[in-house]
């Protein structure tokens, strides 16, 4: 360590000794270089760094020489005094070297930036499945695969970033853009899916094959895919578009007074753990509870200081089988909607215009028997 203070120096020396000019010969043959080299009348002076005074110690030790250093200059000297007279001044400062260098590469905030608040908690999430949260030593691999897996598995942001600097992992984000792109139809026609009455004709492509106010059988020809020109060459195109009928249909369903079903019992646990750099501490509940469960980042501050360090608390909400017994009322409203759902899901865009209702009870059971008057899209493809 002595040397390593010396060798930051720059000394002044002198060399006495038989024949002094053949030390020079020596130092210049080992590389060392003098500077402001003074005759004395037994030998000379000259001026080096310190870092050569190792070599010239063992070229006069062999030569036979005499080498004394006379003056020295250079922090070194000023160091070598600090820590004679105040060891621990320096060990500080050494040791808060290393606490920056190490602690600098630590999550120490996570700032989402302009990211809408409703989607903060997911993002969150997605980092913590990729082992990133406050506390946590980040790595560029690390990194690179959270801004990865966060392109990929997300369907909100258009472009994601990642970037950490100074102990903040900053996210940059912008939302995605969804452009419909359209196919061009099959060579096929479009036929009626039920019985109705045209009320309008809005095919975009393919040749029309009704009219309005005409009367539609189930399966029948609504656009047809191809025509003939006027010398009887068929015209392939496919057929595309909607074609608005009164339709009437009926749709029935059933509901048991008795269904078995998971209700929540009132009873919730929550399991605590705190991230710090290199470990974690857990806090289990004494009654673990299955069921549904919510899991919730929070980071550690001291006032407005942000600390490397966050929390995980997972809260579930017990949930045990159990038997829900249905008034006669409420089994027959589910029934009608079961109905109206089964509707809804033939023709998702059925505008209701009346409809006939018949409740009746069969074996610990409400049935319920609707006929709708709607308008619907019914043209489909065979």
């Amino acid at each position: 360590m002595r040397l390593q203070f010396w060798a930051a120096d720059t000394l002044r020396f002198s060399v006495t000794g038989p024949q002094p000019h053949r030390f020079l010969n020596r130092a210049a043959a080992a590389g060392v270089r003098l500077r402001r080299v003074r005759w004395q009348r037994d030998g000379y002076a000259a001026t080096v760094s310190g870092a050569d005074r190792r070599r010239l110690e063992k070229i006069a030790r062999d030569g036979g020489w005499t080498l004394a250093v006379t003056a020295r200059r250079g922090p070194g000297k000023h160091t070598e005094r600090l820590l004679q007279s105040r060891p621990g001044l320096a060990a500080g400062a050494v040791l808060f070297l290393l606490l920056v260098r190490t602690l600098g590469g630590l999550v120490w905030c996570i700032d989402f930036g302009a990211m809408d608040p409703g989607l903060q908690p997911a993002m969150r999430q997605l980092l913590a499945d990729c082992g990133i949260h406050e506390g946590v030593l980040l790595t560029k691999p690390l990194l690179q695969t959270a801004q990865a897996q966060a392109l990929r598995r997300s369907e909100v942001f258009g472009w994601v970033s990642l970037n950490f600097t100074g102990g903040c992992l900053a996210i940059e984000s912008t939302p995605s853009q969804t452009q419909t792109v359209r196919e061009p139809p099959p060579r096929q026609g479009l036929y009626a899916s039920a019985d109705g009455e045209i009320l309008a004709v809005e095919i975009e492509s393919g040749f029309a094959a009704v009219t309005v106010g005409q009367t539609v059988a189930r399966g029948q020809l609504l656009a047809a895919a191809e025509r003939l020109d006027r010398k009887g060459n068929a015209v392939p195109q496919g057929a595309g578009g909607r074609v608005i009928a009164r339709v009437q249909k009926h749709y029935t369903a059933s509901q048991s007074l008795t269904a078995e079903t998971s209700a929540y019992t009132g009873r919730s646990s929550v399991q605590t753990t705190l991230y710090l750099p290199w470990r974690s501490y857990t806090d289990e509940p004494e009654d673990p509870l299955t069921g549904i469960t919510q899991t919730d980042w929070l980071p550690v501050q001291l006032g407005r200081l942000a600390l490397p360090a966050s929390l995980c608390r997972v809260t579930t909400w017990e949930q045990l089988p159990d038997t829900v017994q249905y008034s006669e009322a409420a089994a027959a409203a589910l029934a009608l909607r079961a109905c109206r759902a089964a509707l809804l899901a033939q023709f998702p865009d059925a505008v209701i215009e009346a409809e006939q209702r018949e409740i009746s009870a069969q074996e610990g059971a409400e049935t319920a028997a609707v006929t709708y008057i709607f308008t619907a899209n019914i043209a489909a493809p065979p």
